[in-house]
């Protein structure tokens, strides 16, 4: 929620370069993305929505859970606790929030700084939308509810059967991937490229792997948060980027909402 309204400020600011600027790498259409961004806002509110209606734990709840029937894989969060972990973890995700905005340190990103932060906002809506509504849906318990060291009190906590999927590492990988694709677009012959990527794809993977050595998550939960961040950090840019080539994929709209729209061009 924090980082959601840190978004808008930046597009606040921003939003009048949107249609004042000469866009030379994407698209960016006010009718429709407008509609995207809306329907992108109550795909992420109406998420939020379902989290907060979701049932809650009980102490039944907790005395019925049994570490053994989780998936191999994922036993071993269950022995996790690490306030440290957790701490690192929430730095890496806000640290991450920022990475969009290192492009407009220089001239080429500050040309295009209404569509990267509208790219932004655009890509965490969905992204946490996704993300929140698999946690609303699904209610699985979190990894430190199975720890006995760990207090009834905290395991009946706002949030414990939030686990699936990881909300820390979808968002780390969702403004990383985001910035590289970016960059790639931005700097197309660039040395600086693989570092970038290799960048782009450690942050949320350390993120996930401090967010189940901190028992908030299993492995399989910071997995699908990966894979839902890194696709929707790749695909918005992506997806919004003009084409040089016969064949290209864009977002559009229609009476019966947003589409992905397959475009051949004939010479």
């Amino acid at each position: 929620m924090r980082y959601f309204f840190l978004l808008s400020a930046f597009l606040s600011i921003s939003v009048s370069q949107i249609f004042s600027q000469e866009e030379k790498i994407y698209h960016w259409h006010p009718e429709k993305d407008a509609i995207i961004m809306i329907s992108s806002g109550m795909l992420w509110g109406g998420s939020e929505y379902l989290k907060s209606v979701a049932d809650k734990a009980t102490p039944e709840d907790i005395m019925s859970l049994n570490r053994m029937d989780l998936w191999s894989i994922d036993r071993g969060a269950t022995d996790n606790i690490s306030l440290a972990s957790a701490n690192i973890s929430d730095a890496l995700l806000y640290g991450s929030l920022t990475l969009p905005a290192l492009h407009l340190l220089a001239p080429k990103g500050r040309e295009h700084t209404g569509v990267i932060l509208a790219m932004t906002l655009e890509s965490f809506l969905i992204n946490d939308g996704i993300t929140s509504f698999l946690k609303a849906t699904t209610k699985r318990f979190r990894p430190f509810t199975y720890n006995p060291e760990v207090e009834l009190e905290e395991k009946l906590g706002t949030g414990a059967r939030y686990s699936f999927a990881s909300g820390h590492t979808s968002n780390a990988a969702v403004f990383s991937f985001l910035t590289a694709k970016i960059f790639s677009d931005l700097y197309p012959d660039s040395k600086l490229k693989p570092f970038v990527w290799i960048a782009a794809a450690s942050i949320p993977a350390m993120t996930g792997y401090l967010r189940v050595r901190a028992g908030r998550h299993f492995p399989t939960d910071t997995i699908a948060g990966y894979l839902i961040g890194a696709s929707v950090g790749y695909l918005i840019p992506h997806l919004h980027k003009i084409s040089t080539h016969d064949h290209a994929f864009r977002l559009g709209v229609n009476q019966f909402g947003v589409q992905l729209v397959y475009q051949h061009t004939i010479n």
